[in-house]
């Protein structure tokens, strides 16, 4: 008998260690899987923490048996770590499409436990983003149907649905054949759907919108499909509605921009929705910059399609706007770009615009970026000074009394090492000098300083000017330009001395004489 208890006793004890020893291995890769993921939330700013991980082999070890563990808590957040990692690091992406884990991570895109198939779809997100090449081997993988049916089924939850939603849209970035080949009309219908369900949370709408504007980035046959959709209803309502989260309201607005892109037509049925109203006053938000450089994004594909669409664009009140946008914008250079070419582009069309914008106090922003360092800001300014600058001294005088030539011409000067901003600056000079119906403006660049390329320019419309009356040419005298026409003589080129000659030429010899003594 005794032997027989203890017989009973040494298996209850065996049975115990047995199951101590899985419960400690079950606490080991709880404790594992959490310290990785908590390493993958510090700032890492000198890759230390990833090098390290790196060389202790962590992908093997997520990987298997990790990925596949039949803890669901543990399987989902070793996908999970393995998502962050693929992200941070293109290799880190081909050991998951090359040694065989894609398939595993395939098989839990169908697993029952909705926090797996998540962790699932963000490690071929991860992935796919790093490279068309990654994104075929995923679409390949049979990925696709997988994702397609957590869209679909009404079964799956909105966290697995919006992890799909992320998944598709990295395959649809990763290029055009991908995204003509997953971008049918149920799709689009589907996104479309779930985009209108009230059920849908916040943070799923939001991917919906910027897959939406992902799909009509790729071409105009992805943007008209989903046009066709009657995405353009829920899409303008996040637009206008006052109480749309910003970001959601941000990325509404860029996936109407990437609807205006391709050509007239779709921009004038987003215009045609009247979310141009909206989209005039988002310029001037102050508390959320993606609202209101989205929406001039949006405001320029439109202002560069027509005229009529840019007329539509200033009745609304675009040009105060826009102002206030270029006041916020400073110091942003692609904000400041932007709009530098919504006031150029519509100051191309006709004098009422321009007129608008540069009555706005726009157009006093424009001249102060002239002088901007960067000389993408300073070439586009120039650009856009040109434009409201040539259609009449209406337009032109403003512009030049409040610096616009001074502008030109100082930066002009001091940006020698680059020939592409100088013909940009050298262009719009002309043309303002062209249009400037007064000599007094003109006469301060008069001097042996101002290049002989814009000298002759210069003093070419001087002549003209001085030609209309004795006052000008009194005016010429009494300023100094006439002594300092005297200095600049023997630097000029010959059709600049050939008009200096002429300007000469309309006042009495002895006063010229007089002048010239002892300056040239």
């Amino acid at each position: 008998m005794p032997s027989n208890l203890t017989a009973v006793a040494e298996v209850g004890g065996s049975l115990k260690q047995v199951q101590q020893a899985f419960q400690a291995y079950q606490v080991a890769r709880n404790q594992f899987v959490n310290s990785i993921s908590g390493f993958l939330e510090r700032k890492d700013t000198g890759n230390v923490i990833m090098e390290a991980l790196m060389k202790n082999d962590v992908m093997a070890v997520l990987c298997c048996p990790l990925a596949q563990d039949p803890i669901p808590g543990i399987q989902s957040l070793s996908l999970s770590c393995l998502g962050k990692l693929s992200a941070a690091d293109p290799l880190l992406s081909q050991v998951v499409v090359s040694c065989g884990v894609l398939d595993s991570v395939v098989t839990s895109l169908s697993h029952e436990s909705p926090p797996v198939q998540t962790a699932a779809d963000s490690v071929l997100s991860s992935v796919a983003r790093n490279s068309s090449e990654f994104a075929h081997r995923i679409m390949t993988s049979g990925a696709l149907p997988a994702l397609l049916y957590q869209l679909h089924s009404s079964s799956t939850p909105p966290s697995v649905k919006e992890g799909a939603v992320r998944a598709l849209d990295s395959l649809i970035r990763s290029s055009v054949e991908h995204a003509n080949v997953i971008c049918n009309g149920e799709l689009l219908s589907t996104l479309v759907a779930l985009m209108l369900n009230p059920g849908s949370p916040h943070t799923l709408c939001k991917a919906i919108v910027g897959a939406l504007g992902n799909i009509a980035a790729c071409s105009p046959k992805l943007a008209e499909a989903v046009v066709q959709q009657k995405a353009l209803d829920p899409l303008t309502r996040m637009v206008r509605g006052t109480l749309t989260p910003p970001d959601l309201k941000a990325a509404a607005l860029n996936c109407l921009s990437q609807l205006c892109v391709h050509h007239e037509e779709l921009a004038n049925q987003v215009a045609n929705t009247g979310v141009v109203q909206s989209t005039v006053q988002a310029l001037t938000d102050k508390m959320t910059p993606s609202i209101r450089r989205n929406a001039a994004a949006l405001l320029l594909q439109m202002v560069q399609k027509t005229p009529e669409l840019a007329a539509v664009v200033s009745s609304t009140g675009a040009p105060g706007c826009l102002k206030q946008f270029m006041v916020l914008e400073q110091g942003h250079i692609e904000g400041t770009l932007t709009g530098l070419m919504i006031a150029g582009s519509m100051s191309s069309y006709n004098m009422t615009i321009a007129k608008a914008i540069v009555e706005s106090g726009a157009g006093a922003e424009v001249v102060a970026a002239i002088s901007n360092t960067d000389a993408s800001i300073s070439g586009t300014a120039a650009w856009a000074v040109e434009q409201a600058i040539h259609h009449s001294d209406e337009t032109a005088m403003p512009l030049i009394q409040q610096g616009a030539l001074q502008q030109l011409m100082s930066t002009y000067i001091r940006s020698k090492q680059s020939e592409a901003l100088r013909s940009k600056l050298k262009s719009s000079i002309k043309a303002t000098i062209r249009s400037c119906n007064a000599t007094g403006p003109l006469e301060t660049f008069v001097a042996k300083e101002t290049p002989p390329e814009l000298s002759k320019h210069l003093l070419a419309r001087l002549v003209t000017l001085l030609q209309v009356g004795p006052k000008a040419r009194q005016q010429l005298v009494t300023s100094g330009a006439l002594a300092r026409l005297q200095e600049a003589l023997p630097g000029l080129d010959p059709k600049g001395r050939q008009h200096a000659e002429a300007i000469q030429a309309l006042f009495p010899p002895d006063v010229v004489a007089y002048y010239a003594q002892g300056k040239q």
